[in-house]
């Protein structure tokens, strides 16, 4: 599981030859929205600082010399031309750093779970409670924890890999990943579902009790809340928050890091690029609210 070790900047900027302005101790690499505590961020922008400021969690920084003093007085810092491509290079080097961001466990069955045949399960870092079914060629992999009477369909994926592509890596390829996947009592999945894990560390997580239907897919550091309804075919990408009771239609696609309220409803096909409130019901690509939607189609016709 997730450690919480804590490492000083200073030792990072020495093993990998950075140039440090001001010290801090950090325990993860993210970017300026991601949810983990004690992180450094890149920021290339005043714009990037700004938005900073409105996040928590956020001990240090990767800049570029002409926006250091603009930087908060308490933070640590680490002066860099590309930030990004600097910071995701310090975040994998704490991910192969052995036993700092994860400790290996063997994996752990409950005796009462059902793993149907050809159904794969890493054989490290993997937890399946009680009474949780594993349906026929499912794949579960590493740094996956998941709860009681859950129902996994058959061919879903758990755990694979975020589309995070590392930044300055020539060839191209993707960043190496830390994070993992915890479903909740009760969770179902019904077949072809797939659920990234998180990219820095935490978990993109499903809550208690929500039910996804086949063929949708769950992006990277997503947080779902407690018995939501995901209908089939939906495509939520990275760091998605869906509040609990919320209803998501067949065909729905929410962008990256856009918020679903609590007993929201987005309707068939929605495209959803904006928050949604709390009980609010939106509709069509780009989603509206429901009623603004019915009268722009009555306005076409």
């Amino acid at each position: 599981m997730f450690t919480g070790a804590t490492i000083r900047l200073s030792m990072i900027c020495e093993a990998l030859g950075l140039i440090l302005l001001r010290d801090a101790e950090i325990a993860h690499v993210g970017k300026v929205p991601t949810r983990l505590d004690r992180r450094i961020v890149p920021v290339g922008t005043e714009a990037h600082l700004g938005e900073a400021a409105a996040e928590t969690g956020i001990v240090a920084y990767v800049a570029p010399a002409d926006l250091v003093a603009a930087l908060p007085e308490e933070a640590g810092a680490i002066v860099a031309d590309r930030p990004m491509a600097v910071a995701m290079a310090i975040h994998e080097h704490l991910a192969e750093l052995p036993g700092f961001l994860w400790s290996d466990f063997d994996t752990v069955i409950d005796p009462t779970a059902r793993i149907m045949p050809g159904a794969y399960i890493a054989p490290q870092n993997v937890r399946i409670g009680p009474m949780t079914v594993v349906g026929p060629n499912a794949v579960v992999l590493e740094r996956t924890i998941i709860g009681a009477a859950c129902s996994i369909g058959a061919g879903s994926v758990l755990g694979m890999e975020a589309f995070e592509q590392r930044s300055g890596a020539r060839p191209r390829r993707l960043l190496v990943q830390a994070g993992g996947v915890m479903l909740e009592d009760h969770v179902t999945l019904l077949p072809g579902c797939t659920i990234a894990r998180s990219s820095f560390g935490g978990f993109t997580r499903i809550g208690q009790e929500t039910q996804i239907d086949a063929q949708s897919y769950i992006a990277h550091d997503c947080r779902v809340g407690a018995r939501v309804t995901i209908c089939a075919g939906c495509a939520v990408s990275g760091r998605v928050e869906i509040g609990d009771d919320a209803y998501l239609g067949p065909n729905c696609t929410v962008s990256n890091g856009v918020r679903i309220g609590a007993q929201a409803t987005v309707s068939l096909g929605g495209v959803v690029t904006r928050p949604v409130p709390d009980g609010a019901r939106v509709s069509g690509n780009f989603a509206l609210p429901h009623e603004n939607w019915l009268r722009l189609v009555r306005d076409y016709r």
